[in-house]
């Protein structure tokens, strides 16, 4: 008989199509198991996951939608742009104590925007001993993320492969704790994030799982910070890779970034219901990069040099005027005239954008 795992996976309708690759791979790597699939969710509905309820049926697995009600969140905890604060990231807090059913005591942790490459109930069945989550170790966090979290008085935790031990934590905090928490750190480091809450609640009660064994995080950081062959030989033994980043730039479904991992996510992709999705939505992000990279290059070509070119005149302008002229009258006269010419060319810019904006809602019409 299959032991029963209880999965909490954090979608929305924004990436929910893109969840189909860490469900399905969770439901490969972990044939053994009896997943309990708990999605939160404001907005989604069985009729969404269409295509996921037909993996679980196929695999003998359950997915159960919780619903989060986020504007009723909101009325607790306001956020602002700088926050990494999704649906999934807010819902977290009211994990525990709102959503969860009684029955469940443990519960592991992933995000949509990630493949699980390994079997999770080697993790899912660890004795907690007086844990609180157990978690990969801190190595793999950037050097500034440790040293904050030192500075704090917390410690580091990944959110995105995480064991909670629920009936410990239901015993030892209430909602109002994790939310109160979460209000110092917004009040004191100006943004919110399930990882700083937890990482000071649970601080000194955290179990950790090597991150070669457990999660391995692909992004431009980790990259930089940890290297490429370090980075793919964790591919090979850790449970889960995860495609972090602050943007959809740098997800496996992007084509103007790569990470070693990239390959085995479009593996399970290519299989997926919504792969034409999957392409459809890498040219638009693709076009959308282009004109970045267009306006920038643009930038470079017209207003850099014009502005380069004006300064090195009327250094030299005045200079000569100091040297051959009528000293200080004629360098500010120069200069008045360099400002005004530098004004006068910046309003020309603008009205030619302001222009080409215009033709281009005529040629839409």
């Amino acid at each position: 008989m299959r032991k029963r795992m209880n999965v909490y996976l954090t979608t929305g309708r924004k990436n929910y199509k893109y969840a189909y690759v860490a469900i399905r791979s969770l439901f490969e790597q972990n044939r053994d198991s009896e997943i309990y699939l708990y999605i939160v969710s404001e907005d989604l509905e069985e009729s969404d996951l269409k295509y996921e309820m037909e993996l679980a049926e196929t695999y003998g697995n359950h997915i159960v939608i919780l619903r989060f009600d986020e504007r009723e969140a909101e009325k607790y905890i306001t956020f602002g742009e700088k926050d990494h604060w999704s649906v999934g990231a807010m819902s977290s807090y009211w994990m525990f104590h709102e959503l969860l059913p009684s029955e469940v005591d443990r519960i592991i942790v992933i995000e949509s925007d990630t493949v699980v490459v390994g079997d999770l109930s080697e993790i899912y069945n660890m004795d907690f001993e007086d844990a609180y989550v157990i978690c990969p170790g801190e190595e793999h966090k950037p050097e500034n993320h440790r040293k904050f979290m030192r500075r704090i008085g917390g410690e580091c935790l990944t959110f995105v492969l995480s064991l909670y031990n629920v009936n410990q934590i239901r015993s030892d905090f209430t909602l109002e704790d994790f939310l109160r928490t979460d209000g110092d750190i917004r009040k004191k480091y100006g943004n919110s994030m399930m990882e700083l809450t937890f990482g000071l609640l649970f601080a000194g009660r955290i179990k950790y799982v090597p991150g070669a064994v457990s999660c391995i995080d692909e992004n431009e950081r980790y990259m930089e910070e940890l290297g490429y062959d370090y980075i793919a030989e964790c591919e090979r033994t850790a449970k889960i890779i995860h495609f972090s980043s602050y943007s959809d730039y740098s997800k496996p479904w992007n084509p103007v970034f790569l990470v070693p991992g990239y390959a085995v996510w479009w593996k399970y992709a290519v299989d997926s219901p919504y792969y034409r999705d999957y392409i459809q939505n890498q040219w638009q992000i693709y076009g959308k990069t282009r004109k970045k990279q267009e306006q920038i290059a643009r930038n470079v070509t017209y207003r850099n040099i014009l502005i380069f070119t004006l300064l090195f005149m009327t250094a030299g302008l005045t200079i000569m005027g100091l040297i051959w002229g009528n000293g200080i009258t004629d360098a500010i006269i120069i200069i008045l005239t360099a400002g005004v010419s530098a004004g006068m060319a910046i309003l020309a810019r603008k009205l030619s954008i302001i222009a080409a904006n215009l033709c281009q809602l005529r040629e839409k019409r």
